[in-house]
């Protein structure tokens, strides 16, 4: 048999089975290319998100190392490996059928292979896309986590800074505080100079007149040796004074002289 007419043969089966499914495989195709859209575009979003800083992207970030976490991870690589799998399946059919003439391929076998193309199509975009958002996630990551740590640090140095000023402006009221004290004490020490100026003043006053009262002291004492002698000498003058009355008195008496 020639060759040619095995290949042909096989093209007219492919044709006659793709035909028989035309309406089944219409239905599924549509559901499936709206699915892959949907998936196509969430994974653009993401990508978008982890490219430019927004607020999500710090939570898309932490959410994707929660999703790598656990059974997440081997459901994400099952799914991804089925749709590499029906892809590789797509491009088979593709080329099988692309391998037949265009005489054996009819319209609705060209509607069914159209629907395989952007099927296969829509696949590898999205499985692409899926890379790309694993190495964008494995490259902002650090990124993400580098800017934490930098926010963290201008808080902390923020804090450090408003510490710094707390500690300047009590720094600033201690030396006013302390510049009052020495003004205060400069005064107390010139008032207790002064004090101690009348204290020794008073002192020496108080030298001047124990010295005069000695000299008090020793001149009573003189007056009092005076006034003793004085008493002692009226009192012998008296005794003196009243023996010569006496005698006086006993020489003029009548008895004397017998009278």
């Amino acid at each position: 048999m020639n060759p040619s007419s095995n290949s042909r043969t096989r093209c007219r089966g492919l044709s006659i089975g793709l035909g028989f499914l035309h309406t089944r495989v219409a239905l599924n195709n549509y559901t499936m290319i709206y699915l892959l859209f949907t998936v196509l575009f969430a994974e653009m979003m993401i990508i978008l998100l982890l490219l430019f800083k927004t607020p999500l992207r710090e939570p898309l970030v932490v959410g994707l190392d929660g999703f790598k976490q656990g059974k997440a991870q081997l459901a994400v690589t099952s799914v991804c490996a089925t749709v590499f799998v029906v892809m590789m399946y797509n491009i088979y059919t593709v080329v099988e059928i692309r391998s037949c003439s265009a005489d054996a391929v009819d319209s609705p076998n060209r509607v069914i292979l159209a629907f395989r193309i952007l099927e296969a199509s829509l696949m590898g975009v999205s499985l692409f896309l899926l890379v790309m958002i694993e190495c964008l996630h494995q490259f902002i990551k650090p990124v993400v986590i580098l800017t934490e740590t930098i926010t963290a640090s201008r808080k902390q140095n923020q804090a450090c800074e408003d510490t710094n000023r707390k500690n300047a402006h009590l720094a600033k009221s201690i030396k006013e505080e302390i510049s009052r004290l020495k003004t205060g004490i400069t005064k107390l020490e010139l008032e207790c100079d002064k004090r101690e100026k009348d204290v020794q003043s008073r002192k020496a006053n108080s030298s001047t007149l124990k010295s005069q009262l000695v000299g008090l002291h020793v001149e009573y004492d003189h007056l009092l040796t005076e006034n003793k002698d004085l008493k002692d000498q009226l009192h012998d003058m008296n005794e003196r004074l009243s023996h010569s009355t006496s005698k006086k008195m006993s020489f003029f008496s009548w008895d004397q002289w017998g009278l």
